[in-house]
């Protein structure tokens, strides 16, 4: 497993959480990073209350894609540092609404999995839009060998990604699977090797960045709209987006780019 520092050359512009979150933006692109090596990025209340605000912050602060990840090189989030957390548990309501801020993100999010990725690591990477991870890297819920549930709302993306069968294996066992493992089930979409890593995180997040942030939005929010039971969905709302896409500058932009054969300068407008 690497051990290098990783991020490479690693500089947070601003820290939440008491330091243990930090956030850097450049060209469009958010790095969030649990900053906590000495306890393998393990999440107390400070670090999950530092989250929220980094993510609120790279929101305001005009991210387009938001890359999640965890410093140090051996862990991206080894779970929850249970001594840590004053009154209800990381797998209470507080925890599952921290969560769900994540999973609603309107911006797309890329977790960059290098090390360890256990219980509520594995959960906060499952709520990002993508996962990369590297070779060493191994993820697991060990929640039967700590006497814990994650709740429907907390399995419910396992299940989507892998099925019931691996999700049971996954908790019933409590073990932890390689990035082959993973990759091969559907844990994660893409395994390189440490050094390649963040190069590939960076250049999917540049591609992304650059791409029309009101399209991009609109499809994340349909995609999420599919995701629901029909009785749930909204397709007036799907329609609305659309149509605000095709009545956009970045429409136009992106239509005039094509035909004089030249890269578009998207605005999301």
């Amino acid at each position: 497993m690497n051990t290098a520092q990783f991020p490479p050359d690693w500089t947070p512009d601003q820290t939440f959480g008491e330091g243990r979150v930090g956030l850097r933006l450049s060209d469009g692109i958010a790095v969030l990073a649990i900053q906590i090596p000495e306890k393998l990025n393990a999440l107390d209340d400070p670090a999950t209350q530092g989250m929220i605000q980094a993510l609120e912050t790279a929101q305001k602060g005009g991210a387009r894609v938001l890359i999640f990840t965890g410093v140090g090189g051996k862990s991206f989030i080894s779970g929850a540092d249970l001594g840590g957390f004053e009154g209800p548990r990381p797998t209470g309501t507080d925890f599952v609404d921290r969560q769900r801020l994540l999973a609603n993100f309107p911006i797309p999010t890329i977790a960059v999995i290098n090390g360890y990725c256990i219980g509520g690591g594995l959960m906060t990477a499952m709520n990002c839009d993508f996962r990369l991870a590297s070779t060493g890297s191994s993820l697991g819920v060990p929640a039967a060998r700590l006497g814990i549930s994650y709740g429907a709302e907390g399995l419910r993306k396992l299940v989507e990604a892998i099925g019931p069968a691996r999700t049971r294996r996954l908790l019933f066992v409590g073990d932890r699977v390689d990035a082959e493992t993973a990759l091969n089930w559907g844990l994660v979409e893409h395994v390189y090797a440490s050094d390649a890593l963040w190069p590939a995180a960076l250049s999917m997040a540049s591609q992304i960045a650059s791409n029309a942030p009101l399209s991009v939005s609109a499809t994340k929010e349909t995609v999420a709209d599919l995701l629901r039971p029909q009785s749930q969905q909204n397709p007036d709302r799907i329609a609305e987006i659309t149509l605000a896409c095709r009545a956009s500058r970045d429409f136009r932009e992106g239509r005039d780019a094509f035909r004089d054969k030249r890269r578009p300068l998207f605005e999301g407008r």
